[in-house]
């Protein structure tokens, strides 16, 4: 037989038709889930979180957890510590049903917390139950401690610590003593050469502006003369009457002397221009060993700056370090060194006010729920059965 599609008002229609069967599953639900809940017994929790504490490594001073959070997660499930419990505390359980009732673990990522949480039906049983094992657990601790700390070796170990770290400190002030002594020297070294080039450039300065200056000088006279010599050539020249012997000897003269005159204003000139040369030249040489020895400067400044900010960067994390061990050392010397970093109880165990189960309300709400799906479903179970007879 072909099945037929239920409508809303069909749906509506089932619900009404079937409501007493709904409706008798949601009761028998709802008061089944309130019977049981109030009958079931009341089960509180008590949680705690322990922090473990730490020893000391002699060999590298580093404080270590006295064991591993896994390891006192795994002590509180101990047999020993479980039965002891049963005895010290008269409790009415096996070691198999206690161990069900405890439960403990890492807290997430931390290697020194653990959290334990003890089941009971009586608040103050699981309250004393959580309060032993805590105890329990820092009474070992304490043990480990003193098995693996001495006092007097700790002490003796500390003074060691210092007086090598107090020895290295002074180390550095000799080694930055030297690097200042060192490096002064050479500063001055340089600012010597420094002083003798600045001398040089002086004297070549002064040197070839007084050579310059005499070529100069002589420069001027030297063209007037030959001036005055080419104008009274011009003269005698533009005259019309023919030159005597005499006056042509004069004109040759004449000629001879521009021409020496020339000669020598040239020399002159190339003399003055070389001199410049040489002053530019010796000048730049001059200033190239003054840069190379400022670079020079320069870097052995710098070469003493890094130096020292290394020496000073050891010097502050040992005197830190130093610092350090003195103050552990005097906390050592005013307590015993299992009270030192010792196992404490981050989260103290609390009476709890309520128990964590049974949920009435939470269990009524959800048996309604589900009575009402399965009440519905046996509904339209039972009507598709008849349209299909």
């Amino acid at each position: 037989m072909k099945e037929q599609e239920l409508s809303l008002k069909d749906c509506i229609g089932v619900i009404k038709k079937r409501k007493k069967i709904i409706l008798l599953v949601f009761l028998i639900a709802v008061i089944g889930s309130a019977v049981l809940s109030f009958v079931l017994p009341p089960v509180y929790e008590v949680k705690s979180t322990i922090k473990i504490g730490q020893i000391m490594d002699l060999s590298t001073f580093e404080k270590i957890p006295i064991e591993s959070a896994v390891a006192s997660a795994q002590f509180f499930q101990g047999s020993q510590v479980l039965g002891d419990a049963i005895r010290d505390l008269k409790l009415p359980f096996t070691l198999k049903k206690l161990r069900k009732r405890i439960s403990a673990e890492p807290v997430g990522q931390e290697k020194d917390l653990v959290e334990i949480r003890v089941e009971m039906i009586q608040a103050r049983q699981a309250l004393n139950v959580a309060d032993y094992l805590v105890d329990r657990l820092r009474e070992r601790h304490q043990q480990i401690k003193q098995l693996h700390e001495n006092k007097s070796q700790i002490l003796a170990r500390y003074d060691e610590h210092i007086a090598s770290i107090a020895r290295e400190l002074s180390e550095i002030k000799q080694r930055e003593s030297a690097i200042l002594a060192t490096y002064n020297e050479q500063v001055k070294g340089i600012n010597r050469q420094l002083s003798a080039i600045e001398t040089n450039r002086k004297e070549i300065i002064a040197e070839y502006d007084e050579t310059i200056k005499g070529i100069s000088e002589q420069l001027p006279e030297i063209k007037n003369d030959i001036a005055e010599a080419k104008e009274e050539m011009k003269k005698m020249m533009e005259e019309a009457q023919p030159l005597s012997e005499a006056e042509s000897r004069l004109l040759v003269g004449y000629m001879e002397d521009i021409e020496a005159k020339q000669e020598r204003y040239d020399i002159l000139l190339g003399q003055s221009r070389e001199a410049q040369t040489k002053k530019t030249e010796l000048l730049a040489s001059n200033q190239a060993q003054r840069n190379s020895l400022m670079e020079a400067l320069r870097e052995a400044q710098t070469r003493k700056t890094e130096l020292f900010r290394s020496e000073q960067q050891q010097y502050d994390a040992l005197m830190k370090e130093k610092r350090e061990a003195e103050v552990e050392k005097t906390k050592l010397q005013r307590l015993e060194s299992e009270k030192m970093y010792p196992t404490e109880v981050v989260v103290p165990p609390g009476e709890p006010e309520e128990p964590i189960r049974p949920n009435k309300l939470l269990n009524i709400v959800v048996a309604a729920v589900i009575s009402l799906v399965v009440g519905l479903g046996l509904a339209f179970s039972l009507e598709s059965l008849e349209r299909t007879k």
